[in-house]
């Protein structure tokens, strides 16, 4: 994928109206940043999120007439842990002398900066936008940083279910950077360094890579003015890049993999990896087709929960998932059960018989009102809200159209993605099963 930000234009205050009769607000400034506001009146929270398009995934990468970089894994979640660091403090301290709390993430594709207030919410917006552009990097607070990822590295894969996904994508990906933990690995963290940091600040920090979202009781024109009057210059590289990924087998690594660790009872994932084949409006429709084709399988009212619940082969942690970008794409299903393999035996005669048989056009119909109220009810969520806007603007998915690609699915359309996209010749299998000898 290729960025290039001299091609953006600044533009004037547009207004869009949401499906709940608000309005959304946005603007192009002229440093390339997108801001988003909405307007939520008579409510006394604000939130705020301020976000850079560079996740895990991006660790090579290449700048045109410059060079090309093949960072440590785990780069940008350690960057966005050192960003909260102050050569006097850091960034926590002020927030919560204002009473607000503020936090950070970084997933695959993006990395984001939160704060949530009731009081002062400007000087926790400036203070927001100043912190995340003032990096404060040092051999010796780096070398620290180590050691806390290095913990929270740990302390992670004795979660079951985080071990027990993170086990599905290295065994279902040879070569895509989605197979290796957001965080990295303790061997490539401790190959970071200082001018690694910073090679990736200047690339991907740069204003034009990324979009800043305001939700709360706020006036669009005084929230944009304030951004854009504390939005500090941006006197870093401005160069286009070009982000790197390798060629992706189309073949799962190994069909079945297990692990051990100290849990009650199993945990069992079922895996299927997809080609990545959509972009913009193509990439959002096919959310909306998966989501109802593995509610189908999984969903609360389906037919096929009623039989696994009552055969005692899964339990309430049962559901199913889509996840999609437009450079990887995997379905997955699973739950805590006494019997991984009976598990395995009954979801396959599920998947089978959904795609042999013509899905009902009465049940797709009943899935899409679900859909429909779930989409109208999600704008409740100031942070969904805020972080849903920012990501369909990544992904260039447009978040506007989505009930009129809702209303267009239909079950030709599901019973297609179930034949094509579950496809058993690129599936894996993960399961945890408890120690052996732990009572």
């Amino acid at each position: 994928m290729f960025f290039a930000p001299g091609f953006r234009k600044e533009q004037t205050m547009e207004k869009t109206k949401l499906p709940t009769g608000e309005r959304l607000y946005r603007k192009l400034l002229p440093n390339g940043l997108l801001c988003f506001v909405l307007p939520k009146p008579k409510f006394l929270r604000t939130y705020a999120v301020l976000s850079t398009h560079y996740g895990s995934l991006d660790s090579k990468f290449r700048v045109p007439d410059v060079g090309t970089w093949d960072v440590p894994a785990g780069i940008a979640h350690f960057l966005e842990h050192k960003l909260f660091e102050e050569e006097d403090g850091n960034a926590f301290e002020r927030f919560a002398a204002w009473g607000a709390s503020v936090n950070a993430f970084t997933s695959y594709t993006q990395t984001s900066y939160l704060f949530s207030a009731t009081e002062q919410w400007q000087d926790c917006l400036v203070q927001l936008i100043e912190f995340v552009n003032s990096p404060h990097l040092t051999a010796e607070n780096v070398e620290k940083e180590k050691g806390i990822i290095v913990q929270e590295l740990q302390m992670y894969a004795d979660h079951p279910n985080y071990r027990s996904h993170l086990q599905l994508l290295e065994n279902m990906y040879h070569e895509h950077p989605v197979r290796l933990d957001i965080g990295g690995t303790v061997d490539s963290v401790q190959h970071i360094t200082v001018e690694d940091l910073f090679r990736c600040y200047d690339t991907f920090y740069q204003p034009a890579n990324m979009a800043l979202a305001v939700v709360g009781d706020v006036d669009p024109a005084g929230t944009l003015e304030l951004i854009e009057a504390n939005y500090p210059p941006w006197e870093r590289s401005t160069a286009a890049f070009e982000r790197l990924h390798p060629d992706e087998p189309q073949g799962v690594v190994k069909n079945w993999v297990e692990g051990q660790l100290p849990v009650s009872q199993p945990r069992y994932l079922l895996g299927f990896k997809h080609k990545p084949l959509w972009q913009g409006e193509e990439l959002l429709r096919q959310q909306i087709i998966m989501s109802i084709a593995l509610r189908l399988i999984a969903g609360r009212s389906s037919t096929s929960y009623g039989e696994l619940y009552e055969a005692n082969l899964i339990t309430d942690s049962f559901g199913a998932s889509f996840n999609a970008d437009p450079g990887y794409a995997y379905s997955v299903i699973g739950s805590e059960t006494r019997d991984p393999r009976a598990l395995h035996d009954a979801l396959s005669a599920i998947i089978d018989g959904l795609k042999a048989r013509a899905v009902s056009p009465e049940d797709v119909e009943r899935l899409k009102r679900q859909l429909y109220g779930a989409h109208l009810a999600s704008f409740e969520s100031f942070e969904y809200t805020a972080n849903r806007l920012i990501s369909h603007y990544f992904n260039g998915t447009p978040y506007q159209g989505y009930l009129d690609l809702l209303q267009s699915v239909t079950a030709g359309d599901v019973q297609e993605a179930l034949v094509s996209q579950l496809d058993w010749d690129r599936a894996a299998v993960s399961v945890i099963s408890p120690v052996q000898g732990d009572d």
